[in-house]
């Protein structure tokens, strides 16, 4: 239990509760219903119920625990003592990541005109170099980092992958911030294609990796 609230998890703590609060303060002035997904062309194509506020708050308190329930039933747990700040550092990030989307639900919600086409490559491109960046970090495990049979059996094959995919997705993150400036359609699917490259070049990468030093 005490594990729950140290000194790592405090700052998903803080963001769970911040979006807990703002919730609870923005429930009684929301319609019936508000906008829970948004098509290519940046428009709504799916309502909930204004329940779903509460959607943030909920995924974030789940981090937590699971933060703490994958390392403890990973047969490699001891490996998560080598990369805790990451290993958090990652799990307050969709934390933030889940309070922005409340923050635009909200905004939108009561008339802001906002474009989510060009705020989502915004936020993914971020989130791409963010991972990028302490992906290199992360040691061998059954749940965190790319999981493929070739990494989970060499710990030389698992570091060498995940050094490259760093690297591979901090270019990628900032290719899809640039592709902002592109226009609405273009963006749709150039950011489903670099996607679909950046899933399939650590799973080319595991594999030539393993072949090579496996």
């Amino acid at each position: 239990m005490k594990k729950l609230f140290h000194q790592y998890n405090r700052k998903i703590w803080i963001v769970f509760l911040i979006t807990l609060i703002v919730g609870i303060i923005v429930f009684p002035k929301l319609s019936g219903k508000i906008p829970l997904h948004f098509n290519t062309l940046g428009e709504v194509d799916r309502y909930g119920s204004r329940w779903t506020i509460f959607l943030a708050p909920a995924i974030n308190f789940l981090m937590i625990l699971l933060a703490e329930g994958l390392r403890k039933i990973d047969p490699k747990s001891d490996s998560y003592q080598k990369f805790e700040s990451q290993y958090y550092n990652m799990m307050f990030f969709v934390g933030l990541l889940m309070g922005g989307m409340q923050l635009f639900t909200i905004a939108y919600t009561f008339g802001y005109e906002l474009n989510i086409t060009r705020i989502m490559p915004i936020i993914m491109g971020i989130m791409f170099i963010f991972l990028g960046n302490i992906m290199p970090k992360f040691k061998h495990n059954y749940f965190v980092g790319i999981k493929t049979s070739w990494t989970l059996a060499s710990e030389k094959v698992w570091y060498l992958t995940h050094r490259f995919t760093g690297k591979v997705w901090v270019l990628g993150g900032i290719v899809v911030l640039l592709s902002t400036f592109l226009p609405v359609q273009a963006i749709a699917w150039l950011f489903i294609a670099i996607i679909i490259i950046l899933v399939l070049i650590p799973l080319g990468a595991s594999y030539y990796f393993y072949r090579k030093f496996g």
